[in-house]
């Protein structure tokens, strides 16, 4: 990762150099780059691209692999960028105008998102200088405003480039022949050629000074040209790089200007002649030739030299026409280009019907699918709550055996009894007899009749907690107030008990759910710390807590006392129907409240100590009020 960083920043220092012109620099950082071998084949990419930016040509195999690694999808965004400003430059030279502005345009975009903010600039500025190249001052100047809103003020480089654009548009306006437009270009060069008086902004400042100059000529201000010229040489004293081929041909042309303005014909052949073969040098001006050979044919006519200036007439006609065929090839290839890219549209949106076709029928298969599968959930959750159900109902006749089995010996051995006692009565018998026989008959019915109550506090018992439809029906609560509301239902077991439990209710928790099975649930939790949750000798002490969870989501309900609790091993079985007779009447409370706390709401209950004594009932539902919540459906 640190690799990858230092590769960043050293692309960025080289297109910073490249930004202000300081190409000596940025070859000295590349140089260093294709050092070191991890990184090289990025920066020899970047080593090509520097070559054309200044009009050299660079090894066909470099420009098919950059092509093969287009295709690449595990390039960062900052490397697919930096790939696509190589690849523009090399469509542009191919007259594939429109897909090199069109890669630019997305390496700004990918540099953007990247947040690298030298890259953007360094696209924006390729882009800029390409429709400089091609001439389209209508889109350079409607550009132009949108680039500076998001552009200027990052680098000082690239305000002056922008503002060196603004002056290309009216350089190429007033040679449409709009002399204010000439007058606009020589203010804004004069503005830029101020603004660029530091150090590392010397080459903006000697590019800016020799358009200053050449305006200046061709507004008809020789002495202002004459006099910006002088100040470039005194500038060029100062370095040891001479400007650029270009840049030297603009001078001498401008030099050339100025000699047949003042009848120096001579002089004005030679500069004329040198800045032609500068210009041979860069490749890269035609407009410059133009103006070459038109001031040669001038020189030579002037110098009675027919038959040469006729030539240099004949040559600048040629490359007006040289200008209007690649114009011609360029356009042509670029009409191809978009051909192809109609064509690559068209493959692409049949593409996209088939596929969204088919993402339709499979959309329609998931949506065939779920169906099932909700109904085979439904189905499965009806079986599961008809298993539950089944276990309790033969967990209840288990255990109305005992009763049951009681009264029916209890009622056999009382008619033996009654059966006895009248064949006594047959005789005479002592008034002991007869009530010694009543008293066990008194105490067989007494038997009968407590397992009969018996027998229906559990039928009871479990009507009132059995997973009917009453159960299932939800609403939205503020569980604080409804809870005081349970409380206060118990007020006669509170003060038959002596006591009241100690509420702590965190306010303003709102729930959605079962409420009628939690109200069941709490009731059941209560009377059981009321008729188990005490010491001996002692008043009950019980404590209802409610609160959100501090480590995760979910809500939080406890019920605590200070009574004999439950061992570990005890709670370990607790929650199995009839293991034993344990807290609640006939083993069945705990499992009730189990089903109706983890299959109805979907919570959690626990069996926990209380400290330093007693037992601690801890339940934990699903909190409705939390952000994104969905309930689950209970059908």
């Amino acid at each position: 990762m640190t690799e990858v960083r230092e590769g960043d920043a050293a692309v960025e220092a080289i297109y910073t150099a490249v930004g202000s012109l300081c190409w000596h620099e940025a070859q000295q950082s590349l140089q260093e780059q294709l050092q070191r071998p991890q990184d090289s084949p990025r920066f020899e990419l970047l080593q090509a691209w520097m070559e054309l930016r200044q009009g050299r040509a660079v090894a066909p195999e470099l420009t098919t692999l950059a092509e093969r690694l287009e295709l690449d999808a595990s390039f960062d965004s900052r490397q697919r960028a930096e790939l696509l400003m190589f690849l523009a430059l090399g469509r542009k030279a191919m007259g594939l105008t429109v897909q090199a502005l069109k890669n630019e345009g997305e390496a700004m975009a990918l540099f953007e998102r990247a947040s690298a903010r030298v890259g953007e600039c360094m696209a924006a500025q390729q882009m800029l200088a390409h429709l400089i190249a091609i001439g389209d001052l209508d889109e350079l100047d409607r550009l132009l405003p949108k680039l500076e809103l998001r552009l200027l003020g990052r680098f000082d480089w690239v305000d002056i480039y922008l503002g060196g654009c603004r002056a290309s548009v009216a350089y190429g306006r007033a040679e449409a022949g709009d002399e204010g437009s000439r007058r606009l270009c020589i203010e804004l060069y004069r503005s830029l050629y101020e603004r660029t008086k530091v150090a590392h902004l010397r080459e903006f400042r000697r590019m800016i000074g020799t358009n200053l100059a050449i305006n200046s000529a061709l507004a008809g201000d020789f002495e202002a040209a004459q006099q910006q010229l002088e100040e470039l040489e005194l500038q060029d004293a100062l370095v040891t790089r001479k400007p650029n081929f270009l840049m030297q041909a603009w001078r001498a042309y401008t030099r050339g200007q100025l000699g047949l303005r003042d009848g120096h014909l001579d002089s004005a052949a030679a500069e004329l002649g040198q800045a032609l073969q500068l210009e041979m040098g860069s490749s890269r001006s035609a407009n410059l030739q133009s103006k070459v050979l038109e001031a040669q044919a001038e020189c030579a006519f002037r110098q009675g030299r027919v038959a040469d200036g006729r030539r240099a007439v004949q040559q600048r006609q040629g490359v007006q026409d040289e200008v209007l065929r690649q114009l011609r090839a360029k356009h042509n290839a670029g009409m191809e280009a978009l051909l192809r890219e109609a064509q690559l549209a068209t493959e692409l949106r049949t593409r996209n019907a088939e596929l969204h076709q088919a993402y339709e029928e499979m959309e329609q298969r998931v949506r065939e699918r779920s169906s099932e599968l909700a109904e085979a959930q439904q189905a499965l959750h009806r079986h599961a709550q008809r298993e539950v159900v089944s276990k309790l109902l033969i967990g209840v006749a288990h255990q109305l055996n005992t009763p049951m089995g009681t009264a029916n010996l209890t009622i056999s051995a009382l008619r033996d009894q009654v059966q006895e006692l009248q064949i006594k009565l047959q005789a005479p018998m002592r008034k002991q007899d007869l009530s010694a026989a009543l008293s066990q008959v008194s105490e067989s019915a007494a038997l009968v009749e407590a397992n009969l109550v018996r027998s229906r506090s559990l039928l009871g018992r479990f009507s009132e907690l059995s997973l009917h439809e009453q159960l299932h029906q939800k609403r939205r609560m503020q569980l604080a107030p409804w809870i005081r509301e349970q409380v206060q239902a118990l007020q006669s077991e509170w003060q038959a008990a002596g006591a009241q439990p100690l509420l702590q209710l965190e306010e303003g928790i709102e729930w959605l759910g079962a409420v009628d099975a939690l109200g069941q649930v709490l009731q059941h939790l209560l009377k059981n710390a009321l008729r188990f949750g005490r010491a001996p000798g002692s008043l009950p002490e019980i404590t209802l807590l409610l609160g959100r969870r501090a480590a995760e989501p979910g809500l939080c309900i406890e019920v605590s006392d200070r009574g004999p609790g439950m061992s570990e091993a005890r709670r370990a079985h607790a929650f199995e129907p009839f293991a034993e007779q344990l807290l609640t009447e006939g083993g069945l409370g705990l499992v009730l409240v189990r089903n109706l706390v983890e299959e109805l709401m979907r919570g959690q209950v626990e069996l926990l100590p209380n400290q330093p004594q007693g037992l601690r009932v801890r339940i934990t539902l699903p909190d409705s009020g939390a952000p994104g919540f969905e309930p689950k459906s209970n059908s």
